[in-house]
């Protein structure tokens, strides 16, 4: 092969790896931010603003409770344990951040104290898994979410 036919060949995939290189990284950028969004709607008992940041399609796992499906489930979930409890604390640990065109999924584990209207507060360790979607409107809403709390040490 000649010189001029490698650069006719390589130059298309090199631009192309660099916007969709700048593209994942806006996105990556934006699914945090809608993390931290979602986050601190739970530190300020802001249900509209959590529910914000869920789809429609909505479905969420957690360990020792029965499947939340769809909106309405999701609105009873968040408005009972908002009204249940205060999160005075809620630290993330990200493992992985994989991006991949409209969807992202965020792994890790987290660290949460919630202080019942009544009694002690209750700490709670465990690993999460949430399965972002950009949507039509362009905002990363949560389709999946997986929580599953770990042995007390």
């Amino acid at each position: 092969m000649t010189r001029p036919l490698i650069v006719l060949l390589v130059a298309p995939l090199i631009a192309c790896g660099n916007r969709g290189g700048a593209t994942a990284s806006a996105d990556s950028t934006a699914v945090v931010q809608a993390v931290e969004q979602y986050r601190h709607a739970w530190l300020a008992g802001d249900t509209a603003s959590a529910l914000g940041r869920v789809s429609n399609d909505i479905r969420i796992f957690i360990s020792g409770v029965p499947d939340v499906i769809g909106p309405d489930a999701t609105r009873k979930l968040f408005v009972d344990e908002m009204a249940t409890y205060q999160v005075q604390l809620l630290n993330l640990n990200r493992q992985d951040l994989i991006v991949s065109g409209n969807h992202a999924v965020d792994i890790g584990t987290y660290i949460e104290i919630q202080m019942p209207k009544t009694g002690a507060p209750i700490q709670g360790e465990g690993r999460y898994m949430t399965l972002w979607r950009k949507e039509p409107d362009g905002e990363w809403r949560i389709v999946r979410y997986m929580l599953n709390e770990l042995p007390k040490k």
